[in-house]
């Protein structure tokens, strides 16, 4: 019996000290992460941020009620849906999607409710597009330069489907066109979804592990767009990150719960005459790319990146676009 404690004894001491140097090199690992992409993102990353003497904005303001909704900007899928059945309101920066002054389209598009065969005749979509000549002008000075409704007889029609499309006139700082313009159509690409799928796995496991700076120079492109697009300098992007910096929110692996979602029930969707391509839940419309973990301030936390791909003229590999 003494010689059976003595082993427990022994036993239960190995366990704690290995739990201890497997809680402190998690620890480490974490703290060489986040140093590594903090650095990076202050020392290379942030500094190619454009900065413009002009900030226009363009904003679509979105009701919906009793049906289902989906928002694309010149072809290319909005990265926040409207696609469940409850009602939603909330004002979309366009300017991520204006690639360069010019004719824009928004596309609407209108689903019934889930569970229902056609639109309803309580479905009820209410659009405007509004303007202001400097992103920091007060909402009351914003120009409301189109409004647009959802016909009042819509579900007398019975229809599975409705489109509107509201285009409009834009005049941006930037040209971003290019890389699109010039980018391989990937219809013509040989085993193409297949390719298309290998990339998003190689994504998604670059956040299975942690590997955050991976993750990030993946995304850099996109994320420095989006950065510029809406006219964020420097010091606003560095002081928004003392709160929370979701690229390492994201990365971390000593957290509770933590789960990389899935890539399942997924379907293609090709955009800009198949220069774009993104994977997207079928059932839901949501992103494929995204990881949830428990807190205690928040319940559960998380994020999501709508990922779309693209091939560069000349390459045989695709990218984050």
């Amino acid at each position: 019996m003494y010689f059976k404690k003595i082993i427990l004894f022994i036993y239960t001491l190995c366990a704690i000290t290995s739990c201890g140097q497997h809680s402190n090199n998690k620890s480490n690992n974490h703290k060489k992460m986040e140093d590594g992409l903090k650095s990076y993102k202050r020392e290379v990353m942030y500094n190619k941020i454009q900065e413009f003497k002009t900030r226009p904005l363009y904003t679509l303001q979105v009701n919906k009620n009793n049906c289902r909704v989906l928002i694309s900007v010149n072809d290319i899928p909005f990265w926040l849906t409207f696609y469940k059945n409850t009602g939603e309101s909330m004002a979309l920066y366009l300017n991520n999607y204006i690639l360069k002054s010019g004719v824009q389209n928004v596309t609407i598009q209108i689903y019934p409710k889930e569970g229902d065969k056609f639109i309803a005749d309580n479905a009820d979509v209410d659009l405007k597009l509004l303007y202001a000549k400097d992103k920091d002008d007060g909402v009351n000075t914003h120009l409301n330069l189109k409004k647009v409704e959802l016909p009042e007889d819509i579900g007398k029609s019975k229809l599975p489907y409705f489109e509107i499309k509201i285009p409009f006139e834009a005049k941006v700082p930037w040209d971003y066109s290019k890389n699109l313009e010039n980018a391989e159509d990937l219809s013509k690409i040989p085993d193409i979804n297949e390719k298309i799928l290998e990339k998003y796995k190689n994504l998604r496991e670059m956040l299975v592990k942690g590997e955050g700076l991976s993750f990030l120079k993946e995304i850099e492109n996109r994320e420095l767009k989006a950065i510029s697009y809406l006219y964020f300098t420097k010091n606003e992007i560095l002081n928004d990150e003392q709160i929370e910096d979701i690229d390492v929110t994201i990365s971390r692996l000593d957290v509770k719960n933590r789960k990389v979602y899935p890539i399942e029930n997924y379907e293609f969707v090709f955009t800009n005459q198949n220069k774009l391509v993104l994977l997207r839940n079928k059932t839901t419309k949501d992103d494929l790319i995204g990881v949830e973990f428990d807190t205690e301030e928040n319940g559960v936390d998380g994020s999501t990146k709508m990922l779309i791909l693209y091939m560069p003229k000349g390459s045989n590999k695709l990218e984050v676009w």
